[in-house]
């Protein structure tokens, strides 16, 4: 599939990075105050070079987090997230999260492949 069938279909023209972390938050954090920290968070991270998309997923049945972040490419990504760490819009937000429960992760394209659901 050329680049060009990809954006028409609405998939990413190159290939991104995917940045996952998956977390809890601290004992006594409500989702309310994570959702409200999570914005600075938003705002901060769509200045940062090689940035494509955010998404934040939550588990009730788990009560855990996920933040899915879309890079154009490692060397974006590890940089953000070295620069995240002393960010004054992340810090709110990283203050309510378990560090001891978090996994992060950056991850390749492996398998360019999208199928509709069956019905």
């Amino acid at each position: 599939m050329s680049q060009e069938e990809k954006a028409e279909q609405g998939s990413p023209a190159t290939p991104s990075i995917i940045e996952l972390v998956v977390f809890k938050l601290v004992k006594g954090a409500t989702v309310e105050q994570l959702t409200g920290a999570s914005v600075g968070v938003s705002e901060w991270v769509c200045t940062q070079p090689g940035f494509v998309s955010r998404e934040l997923f939550y588990s009730k049945l788990t009560e855990q987090w996920v933040d899915f972040v879309r890079w154009e490419s490692l060397e974006a990504a590890i940089a953000a997230s070295e620069a995240a760490m002393s960010a004054e819009q992340c810090a709110p937000m990283f203050g309510l999260i378990d560090m001891a429960q978090t996994t992060m992760l950056h991850a390749d394209p492996v398998l360019d492949l999208v199928l509709p659901a069956k019905r």
